[in-house]
């Protein structure tokens, strides 16, 4: 499964984005995204792969637009990584 970094638009509500780009930047197998069955471990697994920081991990949410697992600004909810799983689930 890819991981995608995300470039994305305000949208005209607050903490609403439209994905202008994106860009394949990983990949994660079937095998270990099941592992990921919660939040905490998902957060954990970006930061344990170099793709955020321990900062991050305070200042981040995840969420499950039911195509990508995104990993998004706590604050402003600007998606930043996905793991793009699809239709497979």
């Amino acid at each position: 499964m890819k991981i995608l970094s995300i470039d994305a638009w305000g949208g005209s509500e607050p903490k609403t984005w439209e994905w202008n780009n994106w860009f394949h930047v990983g990949d994660i197998s079937k095998e270990e995204f099941e592992k990921l069955d919660t939040d905490k471990k998902v957060a954990t697994w970006f930061y344990e792969n170099g793709y955020t920081t321990s900062a991050d991990m305070r200042s981040i949410v995840i969420d499950d637009d039911q195509y990508n697992i995104v990993i998004c600004e706590k604050k402003s909810g600007m998606p930043i990584f996905a793991i793009e799983y699809g239709p497979e689930y």
